[in-house]
């Protein structure tokens, strides 16, 4: 009777747990000099996030406080992984934050956060 009831409790919170992960959307970002690739995402308020970051040429590096990415992820050829979950909705524009030469002040990435 023991063994039942910790199976069912485990199969209820699988099956409650399981409607959250599938929630979390993953996009993979590609940087490479002077462009990120795609250039805009877009992302759900109050819904996490997890965002792959994989560098094609150079080292680059970014940083989205509007979204809770507050410290700078330095991108290379290995990915970087990093999980959010925006709070406000907005478009919102992130620039690469490690010198890669002289087109660096036009690798923008936009981010809009919807509903």
């Amino acid at each position: 009777m023991k063994t039942t009831s910790i199976a069912f409790t485990l199969a209820l919170v699988a099956a409650l747990a399981a409607p959250v992960m599938a929630r979390e959307q993953q996009i993979t970002v590609y940087a490479k000099n002077f462009a990120f690739t795609p250039g805009t995402i877009t992302l759900k308020v109050h819904q996490r996030a997890k965002l792959v970051f994989v560098g094609k040429q150079g080292t680059h590096g970014i940083t989205i406080p509007d979204i809770g990415l507050n410290n700078i992820i330095t991108i290379g050829s290995k990915p970087t992984t990093v999980k959010v979950t925006p709070q406000r909705t907005g478009s919102f524009i992130a620039r690469c934050a490690v010198y890669c030469g002289i087109g660096h002040g036009t690798m923008l990435l936009k981010v809009n956060v919807i509903k």
